[in-house]
């Protein structure tokens, strides 16, 4: 049974794994980085080689030794700059996201189907670049200057000379890993740019053409024009009365029953829903309005005898 759970859970590992190194490299290729899938999985590039420099006939040795030592404490700023700048972008995206929460289901009620599909392709890039800007902070293959028994039957300066080297080595690991990383906030800083104007611009346009004043009147049209809200208000039909001679009216058939209402717990139907919607004393007495209004119009259509 262990041995069971343990295989499904690295099969569930691996498959997640995978699932967001495709989604950080397809986000690479579509922006335009060239990169191979070998170097999103390893997190970092192998475009800078470290040659051994020869330091048989080196003058002085200690200015080399500083000099190493600060080529590396320079590629060290460069990832710190860019862990900094990759954590301001992340909690940029992070309001961003809700932002967007907040926004979307109050002023954006989107009834084409444009704007429906431009405020989904905002909420899967900002997605995509919080999934793309969470690989940044993986743990990636890292390399530093350690102490080995190599070392330690070596004199004074030969073991400068190896430091020299391995400064030098390190100070490359860690610009192929900086190069990395500044295409991965490339390309996060790009989803986001994306999604932040598709949002604004659709909230600005919902602002310049929406009326506010118009929206009861077209909701009561809407509510109107529905044919089971209607069959719901006239209910079921009474018994057909006599039929009583021409130009005579006839008796008026009897009301139909009242629907029982649903039980305590019941998830509410759309029925239900307008029912309630419909018991709203404003909206009655603006249905009543509209009403006495179109009866009130003179009818154009031709009335012949009865």
């Amino acid at each position: 049974m262990t041995s069971k759970l343990q295989f499904a859970l690295d099969k569930f590992y691996f498959a997640r794994k995978n699932a967001s190194t495709f989604v950080v490299y397809a986000t690479l290729r579509v922006y335009g980085v060239e990169v191979s899938y070998k170097d999103v999985k390893d997190g970092t590039y192998q475009t800078r080689v470290h040659h051994p420099l020869n330091l048989d006939e080196a003058g002085d040795i200690d200015a080399l030794l500083m000099l190493s030592e600060a080529c590396l404490t320079k590629a060290d700023q460069r990832r710190t700059s860019i862990t900094d700048k990759c954590k301001t972008l992340f909690t940029f995206g992070s309001l961003l996201l809700g932002v967007i929460g907040l926004l979307l289901p109050k002023y954006l009620a989107f009834g084409s189907l444009w704007m429906k599909g431009l405020a989904f392709a905002a909420i899967a890039l900002l997605l995509n670049a919080i999934v793309v800007m969470l690989s940044f902070f993986d743990v990636g293959v890292e390399m530093d200057v350690s102490l080995e028994q190599d070392d330690v039957p070596l004199d004074e300066q030969n073991l400068k000379k190896s430091i020299v080297n391995r400064n030098l080595q390190c100070e490359v690991s860690t610009q192929n890993r900086s190069d990395y990383l500044v295409n991965v906030y490339q390309a996060t800083r790009f989803c986001l740019c994306s999604a932040t104007t598709i949002v604004a611009g659709l909230v600005m346009y919902s602002l310049l053409v929406s009326n506010p004043d118009e929206t009861p009147e077209r909701i009561v049209r809407e509510l109107r024009s529905d044919p089971k809200l209607v069959e719901l208000l006239r209910g079921p039909k009474g018994p057909q009365g006599q039929i009583g001679p021409p130009g005579v009216r006839g008796p008026v058939g009897s009301k139909g029953e009242t629907g029982s209402p649903g039980k305590p717990g019941d998830t509410p139907s759309i029925d239900d829903i307008l029912s309630q919607l419909l018991s709203d004393e404003r909206l009655s007495e603006m249905v009543t309005a509209i009403n006495s209004k179109v009866n009130s119009a003179p009818s154009t259509s031709p009335t012949g005898p009865q």
